[in-house]
């Protein structure tokens, strides 16, 4: 009996250690995930804060150059009567009439 005993004893030990080694291995997955997950956090935090940056400058940029509607069309009858001078002088250089080669 006493070696039926031991046997007895010794499985138990057996499975100590394995339950011992099965939750030593699982606490150092779980550690190595959370730190992944808490690097990729902060890496995604730094791209979200580069990307808040570069749109906030992109908005600043945008305010300073845009141009009001009155600005735009004063801008674009400047340009529609500078090319109809060019027009005219080159018609009146040419002899040709605008329209006909």
């Amino acid at each position: 009996m006493s070696i039926l005993r031991l046997q007895k004893i010794r499985m138990g030990e057996v499975i100590n250690v394995v339950t011992m080694l099965f939750g030593v291995v699982a606490a150092y997955f779980l550690t190595i995930q959370s730190l992944k997950l808490e690097l990729s956090a902060k890496a995604e935090n730094r791209v979200v804060d580069t990307l808040d940056k570069r749109l906030s400058g992109l908005e600043i940029l945008l305010k300073e150059r845009t141009v009001s509607k009155e600005e735009l069309f004063r801008m674009s009858q400047q340009i529609d009567s500078r090319l109809t001078r060019i027009e005219l002088h080159l018609t009146n250089e040419s002899g040709v009439t605008s329209g006909t080669p």
